[in-house]
């Protein structure tokens, strides 16, 4: 019995092992990909001419025969007591960490050559420059004005992934990103969007009402594809349905249908114009509307036929009349119509359609600042205070008519569009086209929400200046 005892022990001790082995890797999100970037452009902020006997005057000698003596320089400007520190986080507060041994394998995974890697100074320097020319709207960030600047490396997690923190002599922080754009792009499900949008309106999505409507769109979808599709195509398609029952078809049914050879009934059959065992008559839809060239005489008869249904059923009677009887029904009294076809959200919509822009763009507790490479791409994500502070002078317009023409030329544009405006003190600041499209594939089943954003050009600029203005005293929560 002890022996079992010790290996149940053993086998505890294991798991708890492999547990915080596995925390630690979830904790610890930095690879040292752009070390030397992040570091070399700390230094040129804190000191101007850093990089410049190095670039310029071509005093490299110390590191052509060994570049690894300039990772060994980077390293040791870290470790020293300087102004140039390792930093963690605290709440949302910067401050140093002098646990300085985590440092030393970070520089040692870095393969560092001074004339392959000649462009990464060159970029790093750049970089610098453009933050000091940007990052203070009415002044230039000079060494002098500069207290310190962490760098985060080893430290970063999911909330603090930023790759430096400039400290001013006045206390305030900006957290940097380095070689990063702004992503402007992000995704999420149709009814989280339809969630934050219209509430609990996204219960009407498959009523009564609506699905003899999603019926409809199903069976036109199998009804063009099966009455363009060449004879091979049309002989697969009978192996999964009926043609004569196309039109008694629903749209939960069309998930379900499978191959009707019972040999079939586990894996399917192997369909050698796609090279793919197929059993649901749904990916045997999808994958004919894929490979379009190849399964259809004429391409764009299929394409506008499907489109122009598309259009007028799912945008149009489905989802533009989800919202408008939503909007119309639950917050009549939160949205008003303007003269330019947008209308103004008040109410429980504003908030949440504010909430939607603070979280897609990914705002946290303190502004955060994005550089593409060389700097540029410069954009500051406001922190949630700034629009929790600035609430009562933020607009959110917005609109969704769907036009009933079909555009040939780019199949995205036949998504359903839903424009948002974010405007402060009735200056534009943003604007966000949200796309919904079948997440799959046509007809998959899955609708998405894509989010585009587009900040003005002088975003920047309007955020600092607001941000000097005296703050109002409601204090409301996003």
């Amino acid at each position: 019995m002890k022996w079992i005892r010790g290996f149940e022990l053993f086998l505890e001790a294991q798991n708890q092992f492999k547990v915080q082995a596995q925390n630690d890797l979830e904790k610890t999100i930095y690879k040292p990909t752009n070390i030397i970037t992040e570091i070399c452009v700390a230094m040129v902020l804190l000191n101007n001419e850093f990089l410049d006997n190095l670039l310029d005057r071509g005093l490299k000698g110390r590191y052509t025969e060994n570049s690894d003596v300039f990772l060994t320089d980077l390293k040791n400007l870290l470790i020293a007591k300087n102004r140039l520190q390792l930093g963690k986080f605290e709440g949302d507060t910067c401050i140093e960490d002098t646990e300085h041994s985590k440092i030393n394998g970070y520089f040692d995974e870095v393969k560092f050559d001074i004339e392959k890697d000649w462009n990464k100074l060159v970029d790093a320097r750049v970089t610098a420059r453009n933050i000091m020319d940007k990052i203070l709207v009415d002044e230039k960030l000079t060494e002098d004005l500069i207290s310190k600047i962490y760098w985060i490396g080893p430290n970063k997690d999911k909330e603090h992934a930023e790759d430096i923190v400039i400290e001013l002599n006045s206390g305030a922080q900006f957290s940097i990103f380095v070689n990063k754009t702004l992503s402007t792009s992000k995704s999420a499900s149709f009814n989280t969007f339809a969630d934050d949008f219209i509430g609990k309106g996204i219960d009407n999505l498959f009523n009564e009402d609506n699905m003899s409507k999603w019926n409809k769109l199903t069976q036109s979808w199998i009804k063009i594809i099966y009455e363009n599709a060449n004879k091979p195509m049309q002989i697969h398609i009978e192996k999964f349905i009926e043609p004569d029952r196309i039109d008694t078809i629903g749209y939960f049914e069309y998930f379900d249908l499978k191959h009707k050879d019972m040999r079939f009934k586990n894996i399917g059959e192997n369909i050698k114009e796609f090279d793919k065992n197929i059993l649901k008559f749904s990916d045997l839809m999808s994958e004919i509307w894929k490979n379009k060239e190849s399964c259809f005489l004429d391409v764009d008869k299929v394409f506008n036929e499907w489109m122009e249904v598309k259009v007028f059923l799912l945008n149009s009677k489905i989802l533009e009349h989800l919202f408008t009887e939503s909007l119309i029904q639950n917050h009549q009294d939160e949205v008003e119509k303007l003269d330019d076809g947008f209308k103004k959200a008040e109410g429980t919509v504003k908030m949440k359609l504010v909430k939607t822009f603070v979280e897609k763009l990914g705002c946290l507790e303190r502004p955060t600042y994005f550089l593409g490479k060389k700097g540029n791409d410069f954009h500051q994500v406001p922190s949630r205070k700034f629009f929790r502070e600035y609430y009562d002078d933020l607009d959110i317009k917005f609109d969704y008519h769907v036009k009933l023409i079909v555009n040939q030329e780019d199949e995205e544009k036949n998504d359903f569009s839903i424009k948002l405006r974010l405007e402060l003190d009735k200056t534009p600041l943003i604007n966000c086209n949200i796309d919904v499209k079948f997440s799959g594939g046509e007809m998959s089943g899955k609708l998405s929400a894509k989010y585009n954003f587009e900040p003005v050009d002088n975003f920047n600029v309007i955020i600092a200046n607001k941000m000097k203005s005296p703050t109002n005293e409601e204090d409301q929560e996003v």
